[in-house]
């Protein structure tokens, strides 16, 4: 989620503190836009969440290391 402008939102925190389903953050380890730090820092806001990280994977975990992506989603899911 991003806000207007910029993709800057500064009440995006306050608004996820709100999502009262659980939350699986997956993140690629070698992210080289935004670092796993941050990925901590998003799942943090959640009050419900669980954070992965893809081994072997950068800014798009989802295709750099499909299997890897899907085989936490499934294990989150089940």
């Amino acid at each position: 989620m991003a806000g207007d402008p910029y993709m800057h939102d500064p009440n995006l925190r306050e608004r996820l503190g709100g999502v009262r389903i659980p939350v699986l953050v997956v993140w690629g380890d070698s992210d080289g836009i935004f670092t796993p730090g941050y990925g901590l820092a998003y799942a943090a806001s959640f009050p419900n969440a669980t954070f992965a990280l893809v081994e072997n994977a950068g800014h798009l975990p989802q295709l750099e290391q499909p299997a890897a992506t899907m085989a936490l989603i499934d294990r989150f899911a089940t």
